[in-house]
């Protein structure tokens, strides 16, 4: 679906000064495609405010009040901009306030770092946080000293291994398909009449009425335009005007940050139930910056405006984390609503949709359109296993009640999804899971000025999301301190989390490089220790993993990838299937490498920065 830019009258801020070059008026002509969709919704988001030609246009505010259909008084006075304060309240049809300000230092709830208290503690937190890579070492050297002194059992477990992999393979090429008729199934279900029928039944537990959906999108330093292809796209939502609360968390590091909330009201604020914008400010004792850390803020303050401030129920808010370049299905709302109304755990549940990087497919080089590809089609895979051990990821969704509970997100990681996720574990009873939303979400690969900055840019980011190994310490501390949890469900979470990211800096080695071990020793040594079938065994298991390797070519070339624009050159498009023969180049340059870079960079105590990604 392409969903043009609403075009406001008067997009200017200040009619008497010069706008900034970052705040320059949105080309007309502008669009945006969503990630894949079934069809065209057919139609403008809100018909009421004009729209023509599929472009939805929306009208800077007017002094004074207006009403909308249902009665209600809707304040249109342009906002006062407040220099000091640290939440910007945007024109709502609600009444305004203004929120007290937080403590100067984070509270201990939002604390993950744990501090030794003894030189003992001390060494068992480096122990543990060098676990990850001695782990992965061990593995890839293995090949070498295992071919060495113990080449029987490792030829076995070499070939398992393989065995392993084909099955793996396989699995997640049957379930990337059926996934697929998932999504084209879910994006045409009536949500509203679902919850009619269900409520019919006596299996509703809150009024559909009284559901709020708040969407917290942190940002620094994006552009206008992404900003508003985001807004655009959840203006488009099924129940904008009526539950939806958008909310811009900004860093106040960000020179123009309340301007560029201003001018992203003035085309944006009729379109939701209220949006507010928020500015977490630098340097906070504490605190890493990054988005874990600027969403905690932002959700403090919205708690203030909406709960205590405008009456809301939290029983009935759900808060959604995603990213300044998230795309969001019309449908996910509604879908988010149903489920968040029929389910009895809804207060113990992350729902979690399969996050595609077909936002701007076109736009980065191809090698990078293996390791988005594929990133998409597991994630697909993973949410639709019936046995499974789900983690939310990028864009995810709870109750705003369980935020509350479990003392929001920590402001001290960088990787904030799955920590987010395995705070509320444990600290609620290990009650807690993540539920799919069959409905795709889109994000933006990444893409800078120049081919060597792209390149560059995304593996920091692969090293960046590999810096989840972090939580590996936490979760085995944790893992101990509640053992009101069931066992088996404690070592379910915490074994999944160490096996992902072990894997994912090692299976590399072990799948490319394991049928090499016999030469590499022959060559070093002079000696012939595994059995001469090792080679031609390994080859042909591996090579079965062909058939499920051209199934997700497809499916990621073909069926869920957007039609090459008219601006694509011809003569590149076979590129994009002739990338796949440098498949195993690309994947440890920008999986196992960075991965390896962040396990090392945890080993040896250094601290990895948050840097937004460029997504030009």
């Amino acid at each position: 679906m392409r969903v043009g830019r609403p075009g406001a009258r008067g997009a200017g801020l200040f009619s008497a000064r010069k706008p900034d070059a970052s705040l320059k008026p949105l080309p007309t002509t502008a669009t945006y495609r969503a990630p894949w969709e079934p069809q065209p919704s057919g139609r403008a988001p809100h018909s009421g405010n004009g729209s023509r030609a599929g472009v939805e246009v929306l009208e800077a505010p007017q002094l004074g009040t207006r009403r909308n259909g249902n009665g209600f008084v809707v304040p249109t006075a342009t906002p006062t901009l407040v220099s000091d304060g640290p939440a910007l309240r945007l024109p709502t049809r609600y009444a305004p306030g203004v929120p007290a300000p937080l403590p100067p230092h984070p509270s201990p709830e939002t604390l993950s770092a744990y501090v030794p208290a003894s030189r003992l503690d001390r060494w068992l937190q480096r122990a543990l946080q060098a676990l990850p890579l001695v782990a992965a070492l061990l593995l890839i050297s293995s090949l070498g000293w295992g071919a060495l002194w113990l080449p029987l059992p490792l030829t076995f477990l070499l070939l398992g291994f393989d065995c392993y992999w084909v099955w793996r393979s396989y699995n997640t090429a049957f379930h990337c398909i059926k996934g697929y008729r998932l999504l084209r199934r879910e994006a045409k279900v009536d949500w509203r009449a679902q919850y009619e029928e269900a409520r019919a039944r006596g299996k509703t537990y809150l009024r559909w009425e009284d559901i709020r959906h708040v969407v917290v999108i942190p940002t620094y330093k994006e552009s206008v335009a992404k900003l508003a292809a985001t807004l655009s796209k959840l203006a488009e939502s099924d129940e904008a005007r009526e539950q939806l609360f958008v909310v811009l968390a900004m860093e106040e590091a960000e020179p123009g940050c309340r301007r560029k909330a201003l001018h992203l009201h003035r085309e944006f604020g009729e379109s939701f139930a209220g949006m507010f914008a928020t500015f977490h400010p630098a340097n906070i004792p504490g605190e890493v910056r990054g988005k874990s850390s600027n969403e905690s803020w932002a959700a403090r303050h919205i708690e203030r405006r909406l709960v205590e401030e405008m009456g809301y129920d939290i029983d009935h808010l759900t808060i959604t984390s995603c990213d300044a370049d998230t795309l969001f299905h019309p449908h996910y709302f509604s879908c988010l609503a149903y489920k968040f109304a029929t389910h009895p755990q809804r207060y113990r549940r992350f729902w979690q949709a399969p996050v595609l990087y077909y936002n701007n497919v076109w736009d980065v080089p191809a090698p990078l359109r293996i390791p988005n590809g594929l990133g998409g089609l597991n994630h697909l895979a993973r949410l639709v296993r019936k046995h499974r051990v789900l983690f939310p990821q990028s864009t995810y969704s709870l109750s705003f009640r369980m935020a509350r509970e479990a003392g929001y997100w920590d402001v001290d990681v960088v990787p904030e999804d799955w920590h987010m996720f395995l705070k509320c574990f444990f600290s609620l009873g290990g009650e807690v899971d993540v539920e799919p939303i069959f409905l795709p979400v889109g994000n933006d690969g990444v893409r800078s000025e120049s081919y060597l900055r792209t390149f560059y840019a995304h593996y920091q980011q692969a090293r960046r999301h590999a810096w989840g190994a972090s939580d590996i310490p936490y979760a085995i501390r944790r893992f101990f301190a509640h053992p009101e949890i069931p066992l088996l469900r404690r070592l379910r979470r915490t074994w999944s989390l160490f096996e992902n990211h072990v894997l994912w800096s090692s299976q590399w080695f072990l799948i490319t490089t394991g049928r090499l071990a016999p030469w590499l020793v022959f060559y070093f040594f002079g000696v012939k220790t595994m059995p001469a079938w090792f080679v031609l065994a390994s080859t042909k298991i591996l090579f079965t993993c062909s058939v499920p390797l051209i199934a997700m070519v497809v499916m990621d070339g073909v069926i869920m990838r957007p039609r090459r624009p008219p601006t694509f050159p011809v003569w590149l498009f076979p590129i994009q299937y002739a990338q796949w023969f440098f498949m195993a180049a690309i994947t440890f340059l920008f999986g196992a490498l960075p991965a390896l870079d962040a396990q090392i960079r945890l080993a040896l105590g250094k601290r990895l920065e948050y840097k937004v990604t460029e997504k030009a």
